[in-house]
């Protein structure tokens, strides 16, 4: 099995995906007529009314506007799928990055439960050891939702933040913004097969940790109590 990691800025491949996963999951996520849902959602080409807007999409691909309705209406050709899965995934150096993200939070986590007054001096004047909501924001007009958090203790304006661009679909509470991040990052890790980038989105904040809103996945306030204590780990088909 080919162990080499793949290079930054290189799109995340179907394989690469938690071992946990289940195959089945990945071909409805990514099956031809799905894909054009995706491609629609990843490229914020649906318009007011929710309807697809073809020249978005088709601009992006370099195909006609007729190509695209064709695809979203009988799916997307095979020879394509690589093409346009790279328009509409995160690149694979985000993915690696939330790893990084979820370890270090859990360290943080462990720190402010063991060293305490090192914790404060690390993180208390940023408000991180105060309470922060994490929550799931269905994006408006699009089959997209994302994850966004903020602290429990903030005004009008934060709240309106917080949704901008939808509405809150879920929230819950975490006892610190780390536990928060950690939490965000494990949710992440479960809807990996559903993960799209909003590439072309005017959405303020959660573009990149967008995902369907069909993926299966627990409510919030599950990783809260029973959190992970180890990364799931990913694996490759042989090149």
């Amino acid at each position: 099995m080919d162990t080499t990691a793949p290079p930054e800025d290189a799109t995340a491949p179907l394989w690469f995906t938690p071992e946990s996963a289940d195959v089945q999951a990945l071909e409805d996520a990514w099956g031809a007529r799905k894909l054009g849902r995706v491609l629609a959602a990843a490229l914020s080409s649906y318009n007011r009314l929710g309807h697809v807007d073809a020249g978005t999409a088709a601009q992006a691909l370099g195909v006609s506007e007729g190509t695209i309705r064709r695809w979203i209406r009988n799916g997307v050709p095979p020879t394509r799928f690589s093409r346009v899965i790279a328009l509409v995934r995160p690149p694979q150096g985000a993915f690696d990055q939330e790893r990084k993200d979820l370890v270090y939070a859990r360290g943080a986590v462990k720190k402010i439960a063991e060293e305490p007054e090192n914790a404060t001096a690390l993180w208390g004047y940023k408000g991180y050891l105060e309470p922060w909501d994490l929550a799931v924001i269905k994006i408006k007009d699009m089959p997209v939702q994302t994850l966004r958090m903020a602290r429990t203790d903030r005004d009008r304006d934060a709240t309106r933040r917080l949704a901008a661009g939808g509405q809150i679909v879920e929230i819950s509470t975490f006892p610190s913004y780390w536990a928060a991040i950690a939490a965000r990052s494990e949710i992440l890790e479960d809807v990996y097969p559903y993960r799209v980038q909003l590439r072309n989105t005017k959405l303020a904040s959660g573009a990149g940790k967008a995902f369907l809103d069909d993926a299966p996945r627990k409510p919030i306030k599950s990783y809260r109590k029973r959190a992970r204590t180890s990364i799931r780990k990913t694996t490759r088909d042989p090149s």
